[in-house]
This record gives structure tokens, sequence and C-alpha cells, in this order.
């Protein structure tokens, strides 16, 4: 009998290690956009108080909360088109969803193509073009990284009013969004990672 239950105890520790093991190796699996491991760049404790870059430094939320992507009040026009697109697409990616991210990007790339939205770059419309044709997550969210650090360039060129937006660096994507207040809710690792993120000032 107590042979038998030492040989029950052995089986059971080895299934044991192998859950474990498996668990570990799917930990470990390497995310499509990761330029760098956190290695406390982006995770960790909260500093009292941030500088530099800086405004708001967050680490990974084990139940994140995802907000529904609102429209600029301040804007009007093409822009308000544009930015409004471009925040339900953003939305859409942090929850892991293409829902609306299509038929967002394909208005935001009329919205620029319309009298009104000349005041945009062109390549801004083709790089909107090509996010609509994206058709899973991964592809989607490279083409709204490219689509991001163009609409970072027009914010700090002063095509929207002061304040409207945030800008928002996730080091490990190497990549930035913007966002309307300073809740990290990052679009290149969603649910994952979601408050992954540096809010710059």
């Amino acid at each position: 009998m107590r042979l038998m239950k030492e040989i029950r105890m052995t089986t059971f520790q080895s299934s044991t290690k192998t859950i474990l093991a498996t668990v570990t190796v799917v930990l470990l699996t390497a995310h499509p956009l990761m330029g760098e491991s956190c290695g406390g760049s982006c995770c960790g404790s909260r500093p009292a108080s941030p500088s530099g870059e800086s405004g708001v430094h967050l680490g990974h939320s084990v139940t994140p909360s995802l907000a529904v992507a609102s429209v600029p009040a301040n804007l009007e026009g093409a822009a308000k088109a544009v930015f409004s697109n471009y925040l339900t697409i953003q939305a859409a990616l942090a929850n892991d969803s293409l829902d609306k991210v299509g038929t967002s990007a394909e208005s935001l790339a009329k919205a620029i193509g319309s009298e009104g939205g000349r005041a945009f770059p062109k390549e801004i419309a083709e790089q909107a073009e090509r996010l609509a044709r994206a058709r899973d997550l991964g592809a989607a969210r490279k083409a709204f990284q490219i689509l991001s650090e163009s609409l970072v360039r027009e914010v700090k060129a002063g095509k929207v009013p002061a304040g409207t937006f945030v800008e928002v660096y996730c080091p490990m994507a190497k990549s930035s969004w913007l966002q309307m207040d300073t809740v990290v809710r990052n679009p290149y690792f969603g649910r994952a990672m979601l408050d992954c993120g540096r809010v710059k000032t």
C-alpha cells in the first residue's frame, strides 16, 4: 500500500511539472510587435514623481477596463472626422477587436480626400487605406503603427488645438499613439498588456 502511494505521488508531481512547463512556454511566447522586453522600462512600480518624458507610468493590469472612444468636441470638419475615426480604431485594437476598424479607416481616408481634408498629407489617406485592407489583428496593428506616427506629427505641427490629445509611447512596440486622456490603453498589445505605456509630456 505504501509503495502504491509513493508511485501515485510521483506521477502527480511529474504531471504538475509538465503543466507548469507548458504554461511557462506560453507566457514566454513573443508578441509580433515586441521590440524589447519590459525589463522595468514599462512595468513595475509607479514612480512617485514621474520625470522626463513620462507624465504617467503604468504597469500591466490583470483585469483591464476599456473605455469607449469619445469624439473630440473641439474639432470640426475633416479634422474631426479624421481623429474621431482614428480613436475608434485605437479603442478597437486595444480591445483585441477588428470591429469597425476597416470602416473607420475607410472613413478616415475619405475625410482626408475631401476638400476640407487638404491640410493633411495624402500619404495619411494611403496609410488609412492599407489599414482598411488588414484582415487580422497583426496586420492591422502594424498599419495602425504607421498611421499613428503620421498623425502624431500632425498634432505636433499644430493641426489640432493644443491639449486635445496626449501622446502615449510603448517601449516594447517602440511606437506612440494618440488618446484624449491619460488612462493608457495600448492598441499594439491589447488586453495582454493594456496599460503598458508612458504618457509623454
